[in-house]
């Protein structure tokens, strides 16, 4: 995250720098509750003329620990600082714009993420950084910079947001009108209001609209509203909750969406039934939209492919409800690794409106020059095609009207398509694909240099202390959970013996610790986790006594680098002991030390999966030229 122009950019580089931010996650997440304060307190401060305030920094003084320099890893320190800025202020409910906002949920939120921060002076740089942020500048466009520099950052935060050029391309289509409804029950970033706002913005008078959304996830939540506050737009209607379990008779206009998928967790199953849904999470959500869709209404939801084909009494019945109750108009098909680096699922996106079905589905099969991935995202000149011919539904190269008898006829009522095959014809741009390789030749020349240059650099350490692992942390094995306890999504992730392996409904971890895999092929692996998880019994974990003397991250270096698997012991499953663990000793320099050197291990391992990226990129292209190139001599004679 390098962008010199970006405030908030700056103040996340500022934040990543402390011992308690482990990733950029959690600094744009540490961030988020930082504005959101700030927000209210200048929304407050501009209608309280004649009041004296304290600054924004002030705010923050009575945090116990400022005097000792060192600040508690606390949930209710940034929920006072919300309720001296809102809630102590008579007027401030007087407000017109806060009446018609919602703030319940907003106190959520600071009960489930707490203030991170730990040292004083990093805290006190962000907040002089946020003292002079002006809300009425550009600061949304930073903030939506910092969410696609998330989303690439890390996978996970894929979960939460859809790629900007792609819910464009659907809001454009939509063409969304003033005063009306929509609905997004997975709202995640918001990126669907503020694309719709966008929209508006641009093509009518009154931009006005109603948008009502909601999310089971409390950093999404914050992510979200954080993000639509920005924009302008009001989040009465935004809520922290989950869409499916909400009981009201609410139709919306239109409804936006990219839904969730994967299984539900079992004791959701149950509630979820319990309201009508059952199957996967993307058949309920399907099934939701139906529902809440208002007569003459407009829908478009992004959907995993297994929806429009897998055999299930459950889905065959939607898609057949689809066919003949609902007229779904148009099926976008979309090139896998859309939505790298979160998933490789291949997705589409149904539109459909609550009003007589017509005859055929308009097919559009979007392609790309390039593969899709982490590096190389979908944009904007991919969908113009799409976006030209979606309202002339016209037939061509990438698309195709499907007639919907033939549908209705199968019992399966099948949506997966392809196009008619024509007779292929050999295209290949050599120079294209050449210029192609010299810049990726060029981006791996210099993250190898980057990687050179960082690890040529020389830490000085003028002392080690020897310890054992038992002397500075507390181990314990996990707890046993059935795979049918374990969802793809939910409140907490699952660590096993290689890492996550899904999320489930409770955490029996809630510290900064690391987690050793115990038994099989994967004992001796190390991961590392900053927030409440759940601990299968496949693995150990490692929780620091003292976080003052042993910073966690440096920790779970040393070990990575010691390679436990070594050590483990049994002839028919290897394992590793609690004992084992406890005897080996590692080395430990001062605690400033420690975070110094672990910055620099974690700089070294990440320009390291960079060159490696990179290469495999370079790797397969090369090998695309070299066919194509013979292949093209073949074919002229």
């Amino acid at each position: 995250m390098n962008n010199s122009n970006n405030k908030l950019a700056r103040i996340v580089e500022l934040l990543r720098k402390d011992t308690g931010i482990n990733n950029s996650i959690d600094a744009i997440e540490q961030l988020s509750l930082l504005l959101l304060i700030k927000y209210f307190y200048d929304f407050t401060s501009n209608n309280q003329s004649g009041i004296h305030r304290s600054s924004f920094r002030g705010l923050f003084s009575d945090i116990h620990g400022f005097d000792e320099g060192k600040i508690n890893n606390d949930f209710s320190i940034i929920k006072n600082i919300f309720h001296e800025v809102i809630c102590g202020n008579e007027s401030f409910f007087r407000q017109s714009f806060f009446r018609n906002n919602r703030w319940g949920d907003i106190e959520v939120v600071f009960n489930n993420i707490p203030l991170r921060i730990r040292s004083l002076k990093i805290l006190e740089a962000a907040l002089y950084e946020l003292e002079n942020l002006d809300f009425y500048e550009f600061l949304k466009v930073d903030f939506d910079e910092l969410l696609l520099i998330m989303v690439k950052d890390s996978s996970s935060s894929g979960a939460f947001h859809s790629p900007k050029s792609l819910v464009e391309a659907i809001v454009k289509v939509s063409d969304p009108r003033p005063q009306t409804s929509i609905y997004d029950p997975a709202m995640g970033t918001g990126r669907t209001f503020v694309e719709v706002e966008k929209y508006l913005s641009k093509t009518y008078e009154n931009r006005n609209f109603k948008a009502i959304g909601n999310d089971i996830s409390p950093f999404a939540y914050l992510i979200g509203i954080l993000n639509l506050l920005l924009n302008g737009i009001n989040i009465k209607q935004i809520t922290l909750s989950d869409s499916l379990l909400i009981e009201d008779n609410l139709k919306y206009d239109l409804i936006l969406s990219g839904v969730p998928f994967g299984k539900a967790s079992d004791m959701s199953k149950y509630e979820y039934y319990y309201n009508g849904y059952t199957g996967n999470l993307e058949a309920m959500f399907l099934q939701h939209a139906m529902n809440k869709l208002a007569k003459n209404g407009k829908a478009a939801l992004i959907v995993p492919n297994g929806l429009l084909f897998n055999r299930a009494n459950q889905l065959d019945i939607l898609r057949g409800q689809l066919l003949t109750q609902f007229n779904l108009h148009s099926i976008l098909s979309l090139p896998e690794g859309v939505l790298a680096p979160y998933t490789g699922i291949k997705v589409s996106v149904l539109f459909f409106e609550n009003t007589t079905p017509g005859e055929d589905i308009w097919f559009y099969e979007l392609n790309t020059k390039k593969p899709l991935n982490r590096l190389n995202s979908i944009g904007d000149s991919d969908f113009e095609e799409f976006i030209s011919q979606f309202e002339s539904r016209r037939v061509g190269e990438n698309s195709c009207l499907i007639d919907k008898q033939s549908l209705i006829a199968d019992e399966t009522s099948n949506l997966s398509f392809s196009l008619p095959k024509n007779e292929e014809k050999f295209s290949f741009d050599k120079i294209e694909k050449i210029n192609s390789l010299k810049k990726e030749q060029s981006a791996l020349i210099e993250s190898i240099e980057n990687y050179f240059e960082n690890a040529s650099k020389n830490i000085d350490v003028e002392q080690f202390k020897d310890v054992t692992v038992q002397s500075i942390c507390e181990l314990r094995s996990g707890s046993n959970l059935n795979k049918s306890e374990i969802s793809s999504n939910g409140a907490y992730p699952v660590f096993g013996g290689n890492g996550v392996i899904g999320y489930y409904k409770e955490a029996n971890r809630f510290s900064s610790s690391i987690v050793v895999g115990k038994v099989g092929m994967y004992c001796g692996n190390i991961h590392l986790s900053s927030k409440p998880y759940w601990l299968t019994s496949n693995a150990i974990s490692l929780e620091v006594k003292n976080e003052t003397e042993v910073f966690t991250p440096y920790l779970a270096h040393v070990l990575q680098s010691m390679d436990l698997n070594k050590m483990a012991t049994g002839v028919a499953q290897k394992f590793i002991s609690i004992k084992q663990l406890n005897n080996t000793v590692v080395s430990l320099p001062n605690y400033e030390k420690q975070v110094e050197l672990s910055n620099w291990f974690t700089l070294l391992k990440e320009n390291k999966e960079s060159i490696q990226s990179l290469l495999l990129n370079f790797n397969k292209n090369l090998e695309l030229l070299t066919d194509n190139s013979i292949l093209e001599k073949i074919l002229k004679y």
